[in-house]
């Protein structure tokens, strides 16, 4: 059976590993890798939980479950309680844990803890568990994790730790676009705002005066003033316009530059 495993895993994980890639929803990602390694190995459940290195506590985030077993799916767990997480964490290397309490409430037998991370920084934690009901535990004795199955596992989690790293980074820089698109609405309404009033006054002064419809040269002078202010004040406006639109490419400019020294000196590190 191991060797049976050992030569198919190459192929299963690039398939598995291509399927994963074709998305950049993050959503998907943790579902399409509880499913994949749960089915392929076999496991009674297999949770996965992102992971922030300033949180000490991990949500459960997609989860493959069998039946009858109790599902751990939006369980919140503390990392201080769960020792086997925190040293994948910490190592980046799997952790097996082959005893359990009789009472565990989750019916574990067996567990086997990967760690996700991308640039040698954990960004999460695939855990596969056998379970065994209460009833059918006694005088059993439980299938241990192979080397092969181990290393199948491991492999598929390096997959995935870059894949959630890809789809971190195109969901921020989705929403910071969206903030943009959503503050030049705000601004072109603003902008549109401030540029019709005094030009509306302006045409609407000049056509008063283009009517003969001053009662006298004094008022119509004072026309002639009020549509020369509202070109001032429109001529401002439009200055300021230009003056953020300028300050803007050069705010996006200075970003692009930061991010590719960013990459560079990463590059070369």
């Amino acid at each position: 059976m191991n060797q049976q495993i050992s030569a198919q895993s190459q192929k299963l994980l690039l398939q598995i590993g291509r399927k994963i890639r074709r998305t950049l929803d993050i959503d998907t990602i943790w579902q399409q890798t509880v499913n994949s390694l749960g089915q392929t190995l076999g496991v009674s459940r297999c949770i996965i939980c992102p992971y922030h290195s300033s949180s000490l506590q991990v949500k459960v985030a997609a989860e493959y479950c069998q039946e009858p077993f109790l599902p751990m799916l939006g369980m919140e767990i503390s990392l201080t309680a769960e020792p086997h997480f925190i040293q994948a964490l910490a190592t980046l290397e799997p952790v097996v844990v082959e005893s359990f309490a009789a009472d565990d409430p989750f019916e574990r037998q067996s567990l086997l803890v990967l760690a996700t991370s991308y640039q040698e920084q954990p960004n999460g934690i695939i855990s596969l568990h056998r379970c065994e009901g209460r009833w059918s535990r006694k005088g059993k004795t439980h299938r241990r994790w192979t080397q092969c199955q181990i290393e199948f596992a491991q492999e598929l989690a390096d997959q995935v730790g870059s894949a959630i790293a890809l789809a971190t980074l195109y969901q921020e820089r989705s929403k910071r676009v969206q903030g943009l698109s959503q503050l030049k609405k705000q601004f072109l309404l603003k902008a549109s705002h401030e540029l019709r009033t005094p030009l509306n006054h302006i045409i609407g002064y000049l056509q008063l005066t283009i009517d003969d419809q001053a009662d006298d040269p004094i008022e119509e002078r004072d026309f002639i003033q009020e549509a020369h202010r509202s070109a001032i004040h429109l001529s401002k406006v439009i200055s300021n316009i230009l003056d953020y639109i300028e300050l803007s490419e050069a705010c996006q400019t200075h970003g692009d530059l930061s991010a590719f020294r960013t990459q560079e000196e990463s590059g070369h590190q």
